[in-house]
């Protein structure tokens, strides 16, 4: 199959039917949702004018920088999302859509950044250490990337609200408290002037037995829109602040584009933890309106729990007196937090966004979680030789019972190349596992009392995605064996592995960049085996400091990819990456491009062009994969704007 042939079929399979020959003509082209499509491929096969070519002899500058409004530190967190050609009140424009942590959405210019409209949803959250432990953000309120109907020219935006701030009946807070009375509402925007299109939904109700405004919840999860039989619907998912206390839950909802209603709410457990995160990526959606999700740490039975799973939901559509719902019909799980804590329960107090025990858990600093200080006092070391020949150091640490519980498998979103029927899920521990979405396999608790036949259910057999670490089965039958670190550092996945058909090798690839490692291509055949091909030489937070109790940094790379369609030569791959630990402090970023397909004289992925031989300097912005449109590469910063690239005039 050509790459014009299979991505043409997700294009029509999604919501986003634009015709080919349309955006073959315009030199900006739509990006709707998160990662470009409902397949969170993270491919814009339309570019022209950004090629290996071009990209190596002319190399690019940063033109500009674009502001955000209501002077927050660190901007946003959303991924910037394009509509090209929209009416506006100064003409038709290609226009920039930008939701900022201060809960200001503004509309601007694609091509120059230039304001054209600007709107202000609601007083955000002022950032506590009750929220994030490490205060990074200043502000949460547009934590999520919206979706943009294209029909409709609307944006969908999920937006975290002070109470008051839009006419709600709840009383004011003091800011200590404003979290817990704080609310989460889906704004619908005219893209061409800002304006409100209905009132704005507060998304609320009860499932499973619990009450998703019962406990501050943290909306990171991205939105993603579907179209199926004319029912437009879009939806979102979440997880909970304290992600490890009674209450804790992951939640799915639905809104109705036709009646701007929430018409579903769905829990993933009954307040035992399995958040949706996967590192602000939201649902994948397939052809048919299916949703595929990977969740976190929890409790899992099969049935009602969900944590640590691969699910694939169905959303029915309220019909007569019937009401709207969405349902688990199939999913697959590797392993439970119990089985790789030693049978203990994960301790209680944990915030979401604190990796434990892959970071320092100082008792003198951590108001929660202190019972979860890690340290490699005692460790074992154990050598080996990889694949390639290459002598590989895996350090066990000592840990007390239980510590070894955050294994959030659902730290990344899946890859899901739906015209093979497979999707790759990834999580901290850098193992991909490629599932059949047509048949799971429904795994039960006794399924994982022998996880090497669980294993087999898979469409090809798990692989280290993110590091070799040496003879070591990644589907074993103690899961605790695969509680060690290699090179006594983390390798964890945070970004949704970017899927591309490569037209010289005439398959599947994906691209995946773990944390403390280099950016790696895997082949995937079309029965789903996944086969090593090669990586970059530059490495992830590569200034942080390796030690017995700072086990590198987060959060690996994040990266987009764009082509002339099936053209192998004007293919290009986007990435940042932090110098240091993104997730504990804010830290410069840098800016590579690679050639996805030609490799170096040595056999690595090539490097066309590095903002650090540039010197440009730009705060990494965790999360946030770049954009590449229209020649154009835009690359959210943590200094409350939007990095503007084009070609060196």
């Amino acid at each position: 199959m050509s790459i014009s042939t299979s991505l043409q079929r997700i294009v029509v399979a999604s919501i986003f039917l634009v015709s080919i020959s349309t955006l073959s003509a315009q030199t900006i082209v739509p990006w709707l949702t998160h990662s470009m499509d409902n397949a969170r491929s993270g491919w814009n096969s339309h570019e022209t004018q950004l090629t290996q070519a071009s990209v190596g002899t002319k190399g690019i500058v940063r033109s500009t920088i674009i502001a955000l409004g209501g002077n927050d530190a660190r901007g946003m967190e959303a991924q910037p999302l394009i509509l090209p050609q929209v009416t506006t009140p100064l003409g038709v424009r290609d226009v920039l859509v930008l939701p900022s942590m201060a809960n200001v959405v503004r509309g601007v210019d694609a091509h120059d950044g230039s304001g054209i409209w600007q709107t202000v949803l609601g007083t955000p959250i002022t950032g506590t250490k009750a929220i994030d432990m490490w205060q990074i953000n200043q502000f949460w309120g547009c934590l999520s990337t919206g979706v943009i109907d294209p029909d409709l020219k609307r944006l969908y935006q999920v937006c975290w609200i002070v109470p008051n701030a839009q006419g709600t009946p709840l009383p004011p807070a003091p800011a200590s408290t404003e979290a817990k009375v704080a609310r989460y509402f889906m704004f619908v925007l005219n893209v061409g002037d800002g304006t409100l299109v209905a009132d704005p939904v507060m998304i609320q109700g009860t499932s499973n037995g619990a009450d998703f405004n019962a406990f501050p919840r943290k909306q990171r999860s991205s939105l993603v829109e579907t179209d199926v039989n004319g029912v437009k619907t879009v939806f979102g998912c979440s997880g909970t602040i304290n992600e490890t206390d009674p209450g804790a839950a992951g939640y799915c909802f639905a809104f109705d584009v036709a009646t701007n209603n929430e018409t579903a709410l769905f829990a993933t457990t009954s307040g035992a933890g399995a958040g949706i995160w996967m590192a602000g990526q939201g649902a994948a959606a397939d052809p048919d309106g299916n949703l595929y999700v990977i969740t976190g740490n929890g409790d899992f039975d099969g049935s009602a729990q969900w944590a640590e799973s691969f699910l694939k939901l169905r959303y029915i559509p309220p019909s007569g007196q019937n009401q709207g719902g969405i349902r688990v019909v199939d999913h697959w799980t590797p392993w439970t937090d119990l089985a790789r804590s030693s049978g203990q329960p994960v301790p209680q107090g944990k915030l979401a966004g604190v990796s434990a025990p892959s970071e320092p858990m100082m008792a003198m600093n951590r108001p929660v979680g202190a019972s979860m200080n890690m340290s490699f006092k005692g460790a074992v070391t154990k050598s080996a030789v990889d694949a390639k020949g290459n002598l590989v150091v895996r350090v066990y640490p000592k840990i007390p019972t239980g510590d070894w519980s955050d294994e959030d498998w659902g730290s990344a979103g899946p890859a899901c190349i739906f015209s093979l029927g497979i999707c790759i899920a990834s999580g901290k521990d850098g193992i991909a596992y490629p599932i059949k979405t047509a048949s799971m396999g429904g795994t039960t608790l006794k399924d994982l009392k022998n996880p090497p036949a669980n294993c087999t259910k898979l469409a090809g057999p798990p692989v280290w995605l993110t590091v070799d670490p040496g003879p070591v089965d990644p589907c074993p039958k103690d899961p605790r064996t695969l509680n060690f670190f290699p090179w006594g550092v983390t390798a964890h996945m945070h970004m949704t592995p970017v899927q591309f058909f490569d037209p010289l090798l005439q398959a599947w690839t994906i691209f995946a960049w773990g944390e403390n490692y280099q950016l790696h291509k895997w082949k995937v055949s079309l029965n789903g085996q996944l086969t090593y091909l090669a990586q970059g030489n530059q490495v992830a937070s590569i200034e942080t400091p390796h030690t017995a109790t700072h086990h590198g940094g987060m959060t690996g790379g994040f990266c987009s990819g764009s082509s002339n369609g099936s053209d192998a030569d004007s293919a290009i791959l986007v990435c940042t990456i932090p110098y240091n630990d993104a997730n504990q402090d804010k830290t410069n970023g840098r800016l590579l491009i690679y050639d996805p397909i030609h490799l170096a004289a040595d056999g690595s992925l090539k490097l066309l062009w590095d903002s650090q031989a540039q010197g440009i300097p730009f705060l990494f912005n965790k999360f946030n994969p770049p954009i590449i449109d229209g020649g154009q590469i835009y690359v959210p910063n943590y200094s409350g704007g939007v990095d503007l690239y084009r070609l060196t005039p």
